[in-house]
């Protein structure tokens, strides 16, 4: 009878945890999960562990985010919640301008980095989609878009949860440094995984992008009244063009990082700080 009562307890204390800190709560069972892929994947890339994860259990990876997401939500807001949460995936009708944002900007910040780096005396890096056909770029293109949508599922977590959360109570400059260090934290173990990106172009400069990309997500998400479709879009193009632009070489990264700066700064300066967010002050 005793094991049943501090069962009971337990559960009302672990959900009333959650209904008090619903935000800290997502992060820690999403860090949970994903962590539970990432760690063993560095562990046996570093010769720790002598076999590697199933890839099947890859995906809990990409899903965590809105695993966690779901799972707090319904605890704190029920099934309306949950609805409430999804629901952005619906918000579609926001002008063509940032559909060819959300495919098109990392693209250009990616070209405008190489272009800076050979400007400034470095080798033209080796462009993978350069020498492919242009149906065979587009199809990758599409392919990888497809693919980085379906399971990677991070703007569900850092937009579509916890922005409307931080921002409304912080504001945006604030809410996007307290979501850009759990960000970067979430993918530290990476760093430890033999030819990854963050261990390419090294982690302060990944922390780097990953701090200024947050700010163009954010002014994105509100200028498009809270669409996930849009920042799912633009975070899944940004992996895509990644891959077809870009070799992993540490310089052109670097001019990549400087000229998502500068749009971050251009941001800041020119919404005073708002990103876009619109409040209830006139």
């Amino acid at each position: 009878m005793s094991n049943i009562t501090g069962t009971l307890s337990t559960e009302k204390g672990v959900s009333a945890f959650i209904k008090r800190n619903p935000l800290i709560s997502m992060y820690v069972i999403m860090f949970s999960l994903a962590w539970s892929v990432m760690i063993p994947q560095s562990l046996y890339s570093q010769g720790v562990l002598s076999e590697p994860i199933p890839e099947l259990f890859e995906i809990l990876t990409g899903w965590s985010p809105i695993i966690a997401s779901i799972l707090v939500t319904a605890m704190v807001a029920g099934r309306v919640g949950v609805r409430e949460l999804l629901r952005r995936f619906l918000i579609w009708r926001v002008g063509f301008r940032w559909y060819f944002v959300g495919v098109f900007l990392l693209a250009f910040i990616i070209l405008g980095g190489i272009g800076l780096h050979v400007a400034f005396g470095g080798a033209m890096p080796v462009i993978p989609a350069a020498n492919e056909p242009l149906w065979q770029t587009v199809l990758l293109f599409l392919l990888f878009v497809l693919v980085g949508s379906l399971f990677n599922t991070e703007e569900v977590a850092w937009r579509g949860f916890a922005l409307p959360r931080l921002q409304d109570r912080y504001g945006a400059l604030a809410a996007a440094l307290l979501i850009t260090i759990p960000e970067v934290i979430l993918h530290l173990p990476l760093f430890w995984i033999k030819d990854s990106f963050i261990r390419s172009v090294g982690v302060d400069w990944f922390s780097a992008f990953s701090v200024a990309a947050v700010f163009i997500y954010i002014y994105v998400f509100n200028k498009t009244k809270g669409s996930l479709i849009i920042v799912t879009l633009l975070h899944a193009s940004q992996n895509a063009w990644s891959n077809l632009l870009s070799d992993n070489s540490a310089r052109p990264f670097q001019f990549t990082v400087a000229l998502t700066w500068v749009i971050a700064l251009v941001l800041i300066v020119v919404t005073r700080g708002r990103l876009g967010h619109q409040t209830s002050e006139k």
